[in-house]
């Protein structure tokens, strides 16, 4: 009986988790788009509230996602992070959905 419960808690604890992914994704798109901007507007260094809302997007993250994302002081530093952060967060989501093409590419260019 208790693997049964067990198995239960796993099964509505999935919907959970892959919607926690799809939001931190959703936070990092949001941020990815205004650093988009500054870069095409030609600002180079970061501003405050950039790296303010760099910081508090980073604190919404998983702690692996975090570590991903480099000590940035340029627009393109952050850019090129964010991208890594993102590619760390859409491989447990990629298994979450069974998503296995995408994720064999992701391998296939991790080796």
């Amino acid at each position: 009986m208790e693997n049964a419960w067990k198995s239960v808690a796993a099964v509505s604890e999935r919907p959970r988790r892959e919607n926690e992914y799809r939001r931190m994704l959703a936070l990092t798109d949001k941020l990815l788009g205004h650093l988009e901007l500054l870069n095409m507007s030609g600002q180079r260094d970061l501003d405050v509230v950039t790296q303010r809302d760099i910081a508090r997007t980073m604190g919404e993250l998983t702690a692996r996602a975090r570590g991903r994302f480099p000590r940035a002081n340029t627009v393109q530093q952050a850019l090129d992070g964010l991208f890594e952060v993102q590619e760390e967060l859409m491989v447990p989501l990629q298994r979450m959905l069974h998503w296995e093409p995408l994720l064999s590419a992701q391998i296939g260019r991790s080796a």
